[in-house]
């Protein structure tokens, strides 16, 4: 016990004595009074020759001062000796506790707030203020969506109905670019499991999106690289085809013109129109197979060039350029004006040179030949085709007919290389469309076509 409360427990004591001899003086004198009162003797003789039970109650009234200032002196000492617990002490851990939950919720990096079950803002991080300014106290939806009631949908009212986390992703145009965050809503309960408060968490992930995309980019194009791996694997198998069977079938022919004209003299003297003209066609067949062969195979190498063009234009020019090579036949070309696309000049050019060139030649002999270019729309998105009504094809031998060098049975006799459609489904590849086609032995074929829209680039 210091000095200084051993000095304040003294004169509590002196304190309690004084009150005490005060208590028993006043008492002595009341008795006297009343004693005086009832006939037993004057005042100051009361005073001065007390009796025998005055002298006894003064003493009594003594005893029991002496024990309560015994029993106040060793209360006050347990008192002294148990150190006070100050309001200081009471509020520092609890102060110590709100700094460190502050600390952490500034370094965690993500933009944190805390909503009330109204959707009050109570605390925004300086991640969440330097994002989304400072609203403390205002409602989330007027704040952040100036709307006048809770948003539809959100995420955090969800969690306060159900009481699970939820997390949600979400992007926005801003003054860096294109933005992605991820949204995180937990609920907070108190003591005994109530929610009473809600904390959304937001990440910035758009690096992690860029990555993702890229990797997604990445990956199509590997796709797309293995498929054009398989494509000139086939064309090398088509190839090796072509090689031993039909290249193979022209020198053929022209050794079998060479034997004719070989004969004995009498052959000799022979006209000789025959194999000649054997070796022509048979030179002049090779000739137009490795030109096809070599425009498919540049196909897959040569550089786009998109610009808009005029699909109406162009497919005039090519049926001019056939009729003009064949003056004797009749055909009637139906090419709507203002077709406009958007595309490689020049392989749009192989695409309607091959197609009307094919319709060109498989309505040969039909009395009233029609070749016919038109669009349409099918799933929202416009397509092409060119249509006539020439020998067709069965639709049972479909799946050849993109195939390099499979000719169909109904082309069977029709001069041609097999290369003419696999050259145009890869030129439409190319592009980025698809293509199909569709007919009936001598009913005429369709061939359909896609190629990107203007909105798409």
């Amino acid at each position: 016990m210091t000095n200084l409360q051993r000095r304040s427990l003294a004169s509590r004591q002196m304190t309690t004595v004084a009150a005490g001899i005060s208590i028993a003086l006043l008492s002595w004198g009341m008795d006297a009074g009343f004693e005086a009162a009832f006939g037993t003797g004057s005042v100051s003789r009361q005073l001065w020759r007390p009796g025998f039970h005055e002298i006894a109650l003064i003493l009594c009234s003594l005893m029991t001062l002496l024990f309560f200032v015994r029993y106040l002196s060793s209360r006050s000492e347990k008192g002294f000796g148990k150190p006070k617990v100050s309001l200081a002490a009471v509020l520092l851990p609890k102060v110590r506790e709100h700094v460190r939950a502050q600390a952490v919720l500034e370094s965690v990096g993500d933009a944190i707030t805390m909503q009330g079950l109204d959707m009050r803002i109570l605390y925004q991080n300086q991640a969440h203020i330097d994002l989304m300014g400072e609203h403390l106290g205002e409602y989330c939806y007027a704040a952040y969506q100036n709307q006048s009631g809770v948003c539809p949908g959100c995420h955090l009212a969800q969690s306060f109905r159900d009481g699970l986390t939820r997390k949600t992703e979400k992007n926005a145009q801003g003054a860096l670019g294109l933005r992605f965050s991820e949204i995180i809503c937990t609920p907070l309960r108190d003591a005994s499991g109530s929610i009473v408060a809600g904390i959304e968490s937001i990440r910035d992930i758009t690096e992690r999106m860029r990555t993702d995309l890229e990797i997604e980019r990445m990956n199509r194009e590997l796709e797309l690289r293995a498929l054009e791996l398989a494509e000139a694997n086939r064309e090398l198998e088509s190839f090796s085809y072509s090689l031993s069977h039909d290249l193979r079938s022209y020198l053929t022919r022209i050794s079998t013109a060479q034997q004719i004209m070989d004969q004995s003299p009498e052959a000799k003297e022979r006209d000789l129109e025959y194999p000649l003209q054997i070796i022509e066609d048979s030179c002049r067949g090779m000739e137009e197979l490795i030109e096809a062969i070599l425009t498919l195979s540049r196909l897959s190498r040569e550089t786009m060039h998109p610009e808009e063009v005029s699909l109406s234009e162009m497919a005039q020019e090519v049926a001019l350029l056939l009729q003009h090579q064949e003056l004797s036949r009749q055909v009637e070309f139906s090419i709507p004006l203002g077709l406009q696309v958007m595309a490689d000049r020049h392989l749009l050019r192989i695409v309607l040179e091959n197609l009307l060139g094919n319709a060109w030649k498989y309505t040969r002999g039909i009395p009233v030949a029609r070749i016919e270019l038109g669009t349409g729309l099918r799933g929202g998105k416009q397509f092409f085709f060119v249509r006539d009504n020439g020998i067709g094809f069965d639709m049972a031998e479909r799946d050849r007919l993109f195939k390099p060098f499979q000719r169909l049975q109904s082309a069977q006799g029709v001069a041609g290389t097999g290369i003419g459609l696999a050259t145009v489904e890869r030129a439409i590849q190319r592009h980025s469309g698809v293509v199909w086609g569709e007919g009936a032995r001598d009913k005429g074929a369709t061939i359909y076509f896609t190629l990107p829209q203007d909105d798409e680039g």
